[in-house]
């Protein structure tokens, strides 16, 4: 072979390598021109800021110019440093490249909706949980109660979300409940499961994909410069490390929570989230037997306790008593819902949603959390700190305690009518416990509609005294509520609900809304 047909040989062999070694990557396809990135060669390499970091790889990879040739090398190593803290592919960066395309406005965003309002909780896809909890303080319902609705169906997103929006309280008044709180996710939180999260879930676009990247790195980060600070704060105010004490305790113990009240509160939730009729339709047997359970939990000990107050009558107190356990607390919230999305709110519905709708509750370990420092009675060692709390976003409950009271009244008959029984009166000496003396605990027992912290009263000195009680005109109660009673007893009656009866001579109740109690 001639010399010349050989250096042209080398010299094309040559030149087809450059080319391919200077030909940008497969996945820089499909950008819009129109939105070319520009990078910086100052900051390729130093970059910290994942969004500045992203855009100026992209470009330097896509649209390289000449001044970019002695970086050949370095180029690529960055894109693979940056991979590893995103858990990205290389055939993920299409959709970093697409991202970046993005307009300016778009592609800014830390948040982005769900595919489905509509759709049940339990229905949400890994990126429509990150959504729904990122986007809490402005949505429907606040993250603690969402989180623990999900229960054992929140994924690593859901999680991010809750924690991405629980760091973002680090500067409010609320930030050591809220750390509190969400301490348990923060620790769960997993680099690999949440970028294979991130990339199995095709419910949403790219971009948004891309967002939930950033964020998850971010969050990640963030973690690692929190911890030493919130040792710190521990350290300094016993009260605080209090807080992360029982936000401790309370994930251990939900497990004994029963399954069957939590599975009742899920698809009472799915029923109202979804609109759906038929999800409810035969709620209130649930519901009734749950609040049955809750009623006969509390004993008869406690409640010969409830004296009647000012403002807070029996059916007032015994939803107090019923509403400070987790099992109590769900079959409160699943008889209220069910009442409410079925039309047949009564007096102890109403009562339960009027003592709920700033009650934090136990729909799961962290409003059990919340519900635990509420009521722990802790003080910070500052004389004029006070501790303050994350707000609730429950408006489905509703209710109200202006219910009218009768009683009590000595029962002549029963007659059943349908769901209701008719009760006539008979005139009759009845047997009461009354306080005289009493005084209010530093511990909280339940919050009214307007804000209102109510604290735990505790009888000093009562007195056991027999009163003459008239007959009264018939009333008509609901048949559920008068299971049990008999002639001869005497009974309270709230509106259209029998909520206590007493053995003759008694001022221990003996029915409590239709419940046997021992």
């Amino acid at each position: 072979m001639q010399l010349h047909h050989v250096l042209g040989a080398l010299g094309a062999l040559l030149l087809q390598t450059a080319t391919s070694a200077a030909a940008p990557p497969t996945w820089c396809k499909g950008g819009d021109a129109r939105e070319k990135p520009s990078y910086s060669v100052k900051t390729l390499f130093t970059e910290t800021d994942a969004n500045a970091a992203l855009i100026n790889l992209v470009a330097a990879s896509c649209y390289a110019e000449e001044d970019l040739a002695p970086y050949a090398k370095q180029i690529p190593a960055a894109r693979a440093a940056w991979s590893k803290k995103l858990g990205l592919s290389e055939a993920e960066w299409v959709e970093v490249n697409e991202w970046v395309h993005l307009p300016r406005e778009i592609r800014g965003q830390n948040t982005f909706d769900e595919t489905d309002r509509k759709a049940a909780w339990s229905a949400y896809t890994p990126l429509d949980q990150y959504a729904a909890l990122f986007r809490t303080e402005i949505g429907p319902v606040d993250g603690a109660y969402l989180a623990d609705a999900l229960g054992s169906k929140l994924t690593q997103l859901g999680r991010l979300g809750y924690v991405q929006r629980c760091f973002s309280r680090m500067n409010q008044d609320d930030a050591p409940v809220s750390l509190a709180m969400c301490a348990t996710d923060v620790a769960a939180l997993d680099p690999a499961k949440l970028a294979a999260e991130i990339s199995a879930d095709k419910s949403h676009g790219k971009g948004d994909r891309m967002t939930a990247r950033i964020i998850a790195y971010e969050t990640l980060e963030m973690r690692k410069q929190l911890e030493p600070k919130i040792a710190a704060m521990r350290k300094k105010e016993p009260a605080y490390d209090k807080m992360f004490q029982l936000g401790e305790a309370a994930h251990k113990a939900w497990g004994s929570v029963a399954p069957k009240l939590v599975q009742l509160a899920d698809d009472l939730d799915a029923a109202r989230v979804t609109g759906s009729r038929r999800a409810s339709q035969g709620c209130m047997p649930r519901a009734q037997e749950g609040w049955k359970t809750a009623v006969e939990a509390i004993g008869a000990k406690r409640l010969a306790q409830i004296h009647s107050q000012p403002g807070n009558g029996f059916a007032e107190q015994l939803v107090q008593l019923v509403i400070t356990e987790p099992s109590g607390y769900l079959a409160a919230l699943a008889l209220t819902e069910c009442a409410t999305l079925e039309d047949k709110a009564d007096a102890i519905a109403r009562s339960i949603g009027a003592s709920l709708a700033r009650w934090p509750g136990f729909r799961g370990p962290r409003t059990g959390t919340q519900t635990a420092i509420l009521t722990a009675g802790l003080t910070l060692d500052q004389r004029d700190a006070t501790i303050e709390y994350p707000e609730l976003k429950r408006d489905w409950i509703v209710g109200d305690n202006n219910s009218a009271t009768f009683g009590p009244g000595a029962v002549a008959s029963l007659k059943a009518e349908g769901d209701k029984v008719t009760v006539t009166f008979a005139k009759q000496k009845v047997t009461q416990k009354r306080c005289t003396k009493g005084h209010s605990t530093s511990k909280i027992q339940r919050i009214t509609s307007d804000g209102q912290f109510i604290y735990q009263y505790v009888c000093d000195v009562e007195i056991t005294e027999t009163i003459m009680v008239p007959p009264s005109p018939p009333l008509k109660v609901l048949a559920r509520y008068a299971d049990g009673v008999k002639a001869g007893m005497s009974v309270l009656v709230t509106d259209d609900v029998l909520v206590a009866a007493f053995a003759k001579g008694s001022a221990v109740p003996a029915i409590v809304t239709g419940v046997r109690v021992k």
